[in-house]
C-alpha cells in the first residue's frame, strides 16, 4: 500500500520517485531518515547508500564509518527518505518533505523502531513540525513526538555528506550517544 501511495502521488509535480524500494530493513531501534533519494542512488540500485554498481556512495561511506564506530554497519539500520522523490532543486526540500510526511509516518508506524534519526535540517524540520534557524541547536539533542499514539525519540544528526564540514566530526559524539540505546 505505501509503495503504491508513493507511486501515485503527484503533490510535488512530475518528479522521479523512489519506486523500487522506499525502506531499508535493519535490526536496530533506530530509523535513519535522509532528505531525498540521490538520482544515482538506490532508485537504481535498490539498496540505500549504494549506486547501481554496488559501490558505497560518498555519504554512505561517512555514515558507515560513524556506524562502525559503534559496532554497526549500514546493513544494520532501518533507513528511508523524508522526501520520496528526487529533489534536485534544494529550495523545494521543505515543501516536498511536508507533502511526504503522511507517507513517512505510515512507514515509521510499521517498524519496531522507537528512535528516529533525521539526517540534517529538512527531515528534522518535517518531523518536529517547526522552522529551524540554527541546526546546531538541534543536532544531538533529544526530542519527543507522538505518531498515532506511540511516542518516539528524535535525535537529529548532521547530514553525513563529505562536503558537510560537520558531517563526520560533529556526529561522532552523537553516535556515541546512540550507542547507549543499543545496550
Amino acid at each position: 500500500m505505501k509503495q503504491e501511495r508513493i507511486d501515485n502521488c503527484c503533490l510535488c509535480g512530475d518528479l522521479k520517485k523512489l519506486t523500487k524500494k522506499s525502506l531499508q530493513i535493519g535490526r536496530t531501534p533506530f530509523i535513519f531518515i535522509g532528505e531525498s533519494p540521490a538520482k544515482d542512488g538506490w532508485i537504481e540500485s535498490g539498496k540505500a547508500f549504494y549506486n547501481k554498481d554496488g559501490v558505497l556512495q560518498a555519504s554512505g561511506k561517512v555514515l558507515e564509518k560513524l556506524l562502525n564506530g559503534i559496532g554497526l554497519s549500514i546493513e544494520d539500520i532501518y533507513f528511508t527518505e523524508c522526501c520520496k522523490c528526487i529533489i534536485e532543486d534544494r529550495s523545494r526540500l521543505e515543501s516536498c518533505a511536508k507533502n511526504c510526511l503522511p507517507i513517512l509516518y505510515d512507514q515509521i508506524r510499521t517498524l519496531p523502531c522507537d528512535i528516529l534519526v533525521p539526517m540534517g535540517l529538512h527531515p528534522t524540520q518535517a518531523l518536529l513540525g517547526i522552522k529551524i534557524k540554527k541546526f546546531s541547536d538541534y543536532a544531538g539533542k533529544e526530542f519527543q513526538i507522538v505518531i498515532n499514539k506511540k511516542r518516539y525519540k528524535i535525535i537529529p544528526i548532521y547530514h553525513p555528506s563529505p562536503i558537510n564540514p560537520k558531517g563526520y566530526k560533529e556526529n561522532v559524539h552523537i553516535f556515541k550517544m546512540l550507542q547507549n540505546y543499543l545496550r
